[in-house]
């Protein structure tokens, strides 16, 4: 049963107060039960991460005051919506690179914590959880149903007319034909395949449940809508019926078919989800959920992928390419693979440059771009010397940054009083350094300046 909650506000990266004495008892060791906070210059911080979940303290127990639940609600400081971006992000064409990626690495873009208890909200208070599980579900349903769904074996009986079907039942086919004088027809029995199983029916009804969701969030011509309709054709065979949380017990998903018990996981979550209405000051009806799941996104990587699909949407593809997810650049001259590089050294063997352009023509290097979900007022040493390896592999003549931000441009130089500053190295007499803000869109007129 989800108790009362005492519920936080907080912003992604940014100093807590801790005037409260439960902060002392936080659980720093484990960033994945604290949403990554950690102590720096002597102050308590959220780190990279926005959602809603619990707070723990030293011994993993949930930290309560007057039996009400500590709730950390944090939410991204540069204005960046989380959910306009996973939406972008989750039907991108490498996002299957993306997840094998961080699989390796041991990391993660979202986590929803389907084996924690559901946490009570207050009636005014502002999450998105249940478009992070319509999103994650759309996506988990659309990889599913290009896998192949589950077919049920059936044992069917059917009377043929001038053909057979699996083998003929004899005894039924003297009472039914032969008796009568139809000796055209033949009483069969077979075995045939069907996807009409209880299954599919529970991840067709939670798959509208989700398209509802998704509709009332976003406009009709998005990615989403598109995997939906794919998963809906594939769906077709599959009756569509209510589902009852009874129907979970039926469900039979092992050996082949393993696949399938992440994906109805994700959907008895969201089928638990309950819904009230209340009427706002404005008198308009606003229907929510009563109760969240636990999650959290990682906001560092979100926006970096972010970031690269945005720059894939808007460049002119006749024109411009875009590098691969994840390229290396050996260090090391004639080596093309990690095997390959030399072993027992300080130096690093590769790079790997977040988003670099290419000319589609001369497949010539034009612009190298690192993603950073940090402020931009700031200097920073390590993320300089790292652009500037960039530059040096790349050997491209314009480098730079993207920043989160409210509104998408590109940042004016105050020295220059352009879009650009001039560095100066012995390699490139020309190499110039930009810094774009990005918001929720991109277009052609601002990454103009960085390909002409």
């Amino acid at each position: 049963m989800a108790r009362e909650i005492i519920p936080h506000r907080l912003n992604d990266w940014s100093p807590i107060n801790t005037a409260e004495e439960f902060w002392s008892d936080l659980d720093l060791s484990r960033p994945e039960l604290n949403f990554g906070m950690h102590q720096y210059n002597g102050k308590l911080w959220t780190s990279g991460f926005v959602g809603v979940g619990r707070l723990y303290d030293k011994k993993q127990n949930i930290i309560q005051s007057s039996g009400k639940e500590h709730i950390a609600v944090i939410s991204s400081q540069f204005g960046m919506n989380p959910w306009k971006m996973l939406e972008k992000v989750l039907t991108d064409n490498e996002y299957e690179d993306y997840a094998k990626e961080l699989t390796e690495n041991k990391k993660f873009l979202f986590k929803v914590f389907y084996n924690q208890p559901l946490i009570r909200l207050a009636q005014d208070e502002v999450s998105d959880g249940d478009l992070l599980y319509a999103l994650s579900f759309i996506n988990s349903c659309y990889f599913l149903c290009k896998k192949g769904l589950k077919k049920t074996m059936l044992h069917k009986e059917e009377n043929y007319k001038s053909k057979v079907r699996g083998k003929i039942d004899i005894k039924k086919n003297i009472r039914e034909n032969t008796c009568r004088g139809r000796n055209d027809r033949f009483y069969c029995k077979y075995i045939d395949f069907s996807e009409d199983n209880i299954e599919n029916r529970i991840i067709k009804a939670t798959l509208k449940k989700c398209k509802i969701i998704i509709d009332e969030r976003f406009e009709a011509c998005t990615e989403s809508t598109s995997r939906i309709h794919f998963c809906m054709i594939a769906l077709r065979q599959v009756s569509s019926v209510a589902i009852k949380a009874s129907d979970f017990n039926s469900v039979s998903v092992s050996g082949l078919y393993m696949y399938y018990k992440p994906v109805l996981q994700q959907a008895k979550s969201i089928f638990n989800q309950k819904y009230y209405s209340y009427t706002a000051e404005n008198g308009r009806t606003i229907t929510k959920s009563v109760f969240t799941i636990p999650y959290m996104i990682n906001m560092e990587t979100l926006f970096e992928f972010y970031a690269r699909t945005l720059f894939k949407e808007t460049l002119d593809s006749g024109r411009y390419t875009l590098d691969k997810y994840s390229v290396k650049w050996f260090l090391t001259r004639g080596v093309t693979s990690a095997e390959e590089t030399e072993k027992g050294i300080h130096l690093m063997p590769y790079c790997i440059p977040d988003i670099v352009v290419r000319d589609k023509t001369s497949n010539s290097t034009l612009v190298v771009i690192d993603a950073k979900y940090k402020a931009n007022e700031k200097s920073s040493r390590d993320d300089s010397l790292q652009l500037l390896s960039y530059v040096l592999l790349t050997g491209v003549k314009k480098c730079g940054f993207v920043f989160p931000g409210a509104e998408t441009a590109l940042k004016q130089m105050r020295i220059t009083g352009a879009e650009y500053l001039p560095l100066q190295t012995p390699l490139s007499n020309d190499l110039k350094y930009y810094e774009l803000i990005l918001g929720e869109t991109l277009n052609e007129t601002v990454l103009e300046p960085l390909l002409r």
